[in-house]
């Protein structure tokens, strides 16, 4: 029953994608950091032809500019994202595939690049964060680097009523960034995460079951329908502090750098470029 909600959530997800909006999605400035990661990586390495791992099906990444000719592997688990989502293959250039991120389907050391928009939010911590640490470790090449947007809670966790309170008071710009403050906010700790039916369940209990949210929020009422995604669904979603997320990178992987755009809430969607630590090529 567990596996048929978690399936069903990521089916879901596929047709409403194009109704999220950032910070659930990477933004236009996020994509110009990986741009601007990936093409200082190129001023001192020479490949003619760039070999790049994207972890999902991300299409603002898969139509992101390169500083060489490249040949695109997106992988992702679920067909039905692979369908509605993947902007479609390019011979020779792009291309996605269904492949599970522990298993990929790439030689050892034969990635120049590897991307990822919060891949890991999907993935318990610590256990499955560094489990896929080493399986991007395995396929990075030596002098590779990792580019990922992560997502951060706050040091200091929000609580969820003074979440909706600044809803009500219509401090909130769009409804995606109050789901995102939600998710975080009714998250217990990093290694229980949070499961995303609890949060609709914290919204219908505030709202009513007839979702009659505040109109002084200002927030479009397709947006706010993309609450029902949650709804009887079993997957956990993980929101570990930067300090947590250093604490399991750091195993295989050393910071190069972290930057943030100026949105709403982009200090806690860092986009990170990670190298191999010296010495810990797998």
């Amino acid at each position: 029953m567990e596996e048929s909600l978690t399936l069903s959530y990521w089916a879901n997800l596929a047709s409403s994608y194009r109704a999220v909006g950032p910070p659930l999605h990477p933004s236009l400035e996020d994509i110009a950091a990986m741009e601007s990661a990936v093409r200082e990586w190129a001023r001192g390495n020479a490949p003619p032809r760039l070999e790049a791992l994207l972890l999902g099906i991300t299409p603002m990444i898969a139509r992101m500019r390169w500083p060489r000719p490249v040949r695109l592997l997106a992988a992702d688990n679920s067909i039905p994202m692979l369908r509605a989502v993947w902007p479609g293959d390019i011979p020779r250039r792009r291309y996605g595939i269904c492949a599970s991120w522990l298993d990929l389907p790439r030689p050892a050391h034969s990635c120049d690049i590897v991307l990822g928009d919060g891949p890991m939010i999907c993935m318990r911590y610590p256990d499955g964060f560094r489990s896929l640490s080493r399986s991007v470790c395995r396929v990075l090449k030596p002098d590779g680097i990792f580019v990922l947007r992560c997502y951060v809670q706050p040091a200091l966790r929000e609580d969820a009523d003074a979440v909706f309170a600044d809803a009500l008071r219509g401090s909130i710009p769009t409804f995606h960034q109050f789901k995102f403050r939600l998710l975080m906010a009714l998250q217990k700790s990093a290694s229980s995460g949070v499961k995303v039916d609890d949060v609709y369940r914290y919204w219908t209990g505030r709202v009513g079951p007839g979702g009659r949210w505040p109109s002084r929020a200002g927030w479009r009422k397709k947006d706010v329908g993309t609450i029902e995604l949650y709804r009887g669904a079993g997957n956990v979603h993980t929101f570990p502090t930067l300090e947590e997320w250093r604490s399991v990178l750091e195993e295989s992987f050393e910071f190069v750098s972290t930057s943030c755009a100026t949105y709403h809430l982009a200090d806690r969607c860092p986009v990170v470029v990670l190298r191999h630590r010296r010495g810990r090529v797998e």
